[in-house]
């Protein structure tokens, strides 16, 4: 099992930054290694996650050179705050997390990610591990240039 951590304050607001990320059906447009996700199932979350807290399942897939992990995940978006993204079994894919934090700040967003990917093979995980090192800074940085695109028209 791996772990990462990726910080950044960037110059957007924490809503914008959470609508950015919450937008998973767009990420094979701009993230590395997302090759496919289709929402598919929405509905609201349980009230205890707060009045406007949304849950929705995802098939995905990723590509790390030859290798393709098809996964679905249970992503939990409390807006503009957190959004949690949770995938166990099925698959490659044993368990991976992603926890996003959107924390206003004076002049932006601070943005953090926690990744932790368990892959359901050795030889898998080996092949992988290269990539997977660097893997929650080249998710944040895609973000981040995404923003400014976005946000900034450049």
């Amino acid at each position: 099992m791996s772990v990462h951590h990726a910080e950044r304050l960037l110059p957007f607001s924490d809503l914008q930054m959470f609508t950015l990320v919450a937008d998973v059906e767009r990420y094979p447009q701009f993230v590395p290694w997302w090759i496919a996700a289709r929402v598919t199932d929405s509905r609201p979350a349980p009230s205890s996650d707060g009045p406007n807290a949304k849950i929705y399942r995802t098939d995905q897939v990723i590509g790390m050179g030859p290798v393709r992990l098809r996964f679905t995940s249970r992503t939990l978006l409390v807006s503009p705050r957190r959004i949690s993204v949770a995938s166990q079994g099925g698959g490659p894919v044993r368990d991976l997390s992603l926890d996003w934090w959107f924390d206003a700040q004076p002049g932006g967003c601070l943005t953090r990610l926690d990744m932790t990917l368990d892959l359901g093979s050795r030889s898998l995980e080996n092949l992988l591990a290269g990539m997977s090192s660097e893997a929650a800074v080249k998710l944040v940085d895609a973000f981040e240039r995404r923003a400014h695109a976005l946000y900034q028209g450049g």
